[in-house]
């Protein structure tokens, strides 16, 4: 089409809707970028007039809907929903916009809105571990106890950071915490093992237990260094049975390394034939400056290798870093044996073992005579009655620093073949 511009109206005419034409299209951008402006700031009074020039942004409503929900002076409420409402308007597609709506609708005490705001939340989003978090929280506020573990599982398995949170929540509705468990953590060792650390965390030991217990139920894999937190910790409060009924049926399950049958020494992995849970009923490894721990398979004074502990010389060490925590019975007679080997252990104060009370260390403590400089293997042993509290003694390897400040520890020592036996008028079978 050809269009005459030759006379002045229709010139006129062509700039005029030229004009008009900019002017629709200037209108409508001059209010976004109006909005933009004022949207910048934090002011209520800006943002509204921003949400006025661009009705369908939902950033807007949902900043005023922020600002009413924490303006701890103002704090209304209403105002607040009204502005979520908008957002959700704006834009029905964000999960974020209907949980702040549903979480306003709870405030003001609607929790029938707040549980649809919630489902249109889900709806919008729904595998998302965050909606099923909140959902699940505000469920179990109002007391929706099944439906709330059911979307805590649903968050746990999205994400599993939510873990220790979930259960620490879940567990103050004093419901059964076994069914608890099964309802809200999925069946991965992972989860269960996070449970146990958050109960032991908390000092709530019974609860910890019931954790292991339900995980070795769902037999699900477990390893048997994942027990000894839960070990010591019924150490701790002195519940040597528990720990002892810990102990056996993790060993079990885990299909953990075990002493010989008919090896009647109290003293478990005494050989050092398997590694060190350093935890539990088995030798523990504290690091201290100026030594070395390692097993060594060239010297052994029996089966295939030795624990060897190798000095530097840097330190005059105070040394009972290698331990082991032994049940005994009260008021029994024991005989302590072990092998020692020695290869230039400097200073006047060399290498012995103590034994005491663990949890009563005046009742009991022998200490063997020490040994210096260069020996072959060498029997050590002692004798000892553990008193009538006592119910678990520590069997240490020991150095005690010298009363010469600069005699600093050097050389190698091997340990070999530990065994603790109740001598056999008072024997009685003891099982690990």
């Amino acid at each position: 089409m050809n269009l005459s511009l030759e006379n002045g109206l229709a010139r006129f005419a062509y700039l005029l809707a030229i004009l008009l034409i900019a002017g629709s299209l200037a209108y409508p951008a001059g209010n976004v970028w109006r909005a933009t402006y004022l949207g910048a700031s934090w002011e209520p009074a800006r943002l509204l007039r921003a949400a006025y020039l661009e009705p369908t942004n939902a950033t807007y409503w949902y900043r005023l809907g922020l600002y009413e929900k924490w303006d701890f002076e103002r704090h209304d409420l209403n105002r607040a929903i009204a502005y979520f409402e908008r957002a959700t308007e704006a834009n029905p597609r964000s999960d974020t916009l209907w949980m702040d709506l549903a979480e306003a609708y709870e405030a003001v005490g609607q929790p029938k809105r707040a549980r649809e705001a919630f489902d249109e939340a889900q709806s919008a989003h729904p595998i998302s571990p965050n909606v099923a978090w909140r959902y699940g929280n505000f469920l179990l506020r109002l007391g929706d106890y099944p439906e709330a573990f059911a979307e805590m599982r649903r968050a746990l398995v999205g994400d599993p950071d939510f873990t220790v949170q979930a259960v620490s929540e879940c567990s103050k509705t004093g419901g059964d915490l076994p069914a608890m468990l099964t309802e809200v953590l999925p069946n991965q060792t992972r989860y269960y093992l996070t449970a146990m650390d958050y109960f032991l965390s908390q000092h709530q030991i019974d609860a910890a237990v019931t954790v292991w217990n339900r995980l070795l139920a769902l037999n699900q894999s477990a390893q048997m260094p994942q027990a000894v937190p839960l070990i010591d910790g019924l150490i701790g409060e002195q519940r040597l049975e528990d720990a002892l009924g810990v102990w056996r049926r993790a060993m079990d399950a885990t299909h953990w390394p075990q002493d010989p049958q008919g090896n009647s020494s109290i003293v478990f992995n005494g050989g050092f034939e398997h590694d060190l849970l350093n935890g539990a009923f088995d030798w523990r490894e504290d690091p201290i400056s100026g030594a070395v721990f390692r097993f060594d398979e060239n010297f052994a004074h029996a089966g295939k290798r030795a624990l060897r502990i190798d000095f530097d010389g840097t330190a005059n060490v105070d040394f009972q870093n290698l331990r082991q925590l032994c049940p005994v019975e009260p008021g029994r007679s024991y005989h302590f044996a072990a092998y020692v080997r020695l290869d230039e252990i400097s200073t006047d104060s060399g290498i012995r073992f103590a034994i005491y009370d663990t949890f009563h260390p005046a009742s009991l403590q022998i200490l063997t005579p020490d040994l210096v400089g260069s020996h072959p293997w060498s029997l050590i042993e002692a004798d000892l009655i553990t008193g009538y509290e006592t119910h678990l003694v520590t069997i240490a390897v020991r150095r005690l620093p010298s009363w010469k400040f600069d005699n600093k520890l050097r050389g190698t020592v091997w340990v070999d073949d530990v065994s603790l036996m109740p001598v056999p008028e008072n024997l009685k079978e003891i099982r690990r």
